[in-house]
């Protein structure tokens, strides 16, 4: 989980050696984060997901698509009427990476890891949807016994029918940068995350995390980590139970 501010930007690499980002947070700092990521001559990235187009997901991407050479871009395919959205889509054209659109029930999978699409069920390819929020990918990826539910901006009436259907995990990325529409009770009595992880920005203007969040992940008996108290996280998986690190980055 990368420090990028009031916005998401999650860095994977898998145990067969591909990286993948997803989301690019609301400027260009996520380019720092994988110039120390990757070596230094290292210009490639194996794919990019985005989860919804808001400009606190979107707006890096631009310049990482720009700046590396990506073999894959996955998204739902809706719109927003911005022009981080417009330069997102101007981007994809000039540099024609293969693009694939997902909805529940996809699969990526990648060595030993699977990835599995459980949000949105409904595909609005070139739409704009008022509540874009609620059309985030919601992922799950599996690994051995780690599995951990990557939630976008999801909000409380999406969690009704993903905490169904993935059940119990240990890792839960907080939807919505830990604000009061997302993580309710019922989802977390649900899927009762071991470790809860939350991007979001310091002293940021929505009063995020919001206080009954917090108190809900530590009701459930979640580990917290904020990039707003911790700066980037790293969780590490070997296919046993995962273990987490703050501030592991020379950042």
């Amino acid at each position: 989980m990368l420090d990028v501010g009031q916005g998401d930007a999650f860095f994977i690499e898998f145990p067969t050696g591909e990286q993948m980002l997803i989301d690019g947070g609301p400027d260009d700092s996520v380019l720092a984060k994988l110039g120390s990521l990757l070596l230094p001559w290292d210009r490639t990235l194996d794919a990019v997901l985005l989860t919804h187009p808001d400009a606190d997901h979107i707006t890096g991407l631009v310049r990482v698509l720009d700046r590396y050479e990506v073999d894959t871009v996955y998204e739902t395919g809706i719109r927003a009427h911005t022009p981080y959205d417009e330069a997102f889509v101007d981007t994809l054209g000039t540099i024609m990476s293969d693009r694939t659109l997902l909805i529940t029930g996809d699969t990526i999978e990648i060595g030993d890891v699977t990835l599995t699409i459980v949000w949105p069920d409904d595909s609005l390819v070139d739409t704009y949807p008022e509540t874009r929020n609620n059309y985030s990918i919601n992922l799950l990826l599996e690994y051995g016994e780690t599995t951990m539910l990557l939630t976008g901006d999801s909000e409380a009436i999406v969690e009704e029918s993903v905490g169904p259907r993935v059940g119990d995990i240990d890792v839960l990325k907080v939807g919505h940068h830990g604000s009061f529409t997302s993580t309710s009770w019922e989802f977390l009595q649900t899927i009762t995350p071991e470790i809860a992880l939350i991007s979001l920005g310091r002293e940021n203007l929505y009063g995020h995390p919001h206080p009954t969040v917090i108190q809900r992940l530590e009701d459930i008996g979640a580990t917290i980590f904020r990039t707003d108290l911790h700066h980037d996280v790293l969780l590490m998986s070997y296919g046993g139970e995962p273990v987490v690190e703050p501030s592991p980055l020379p950042f």
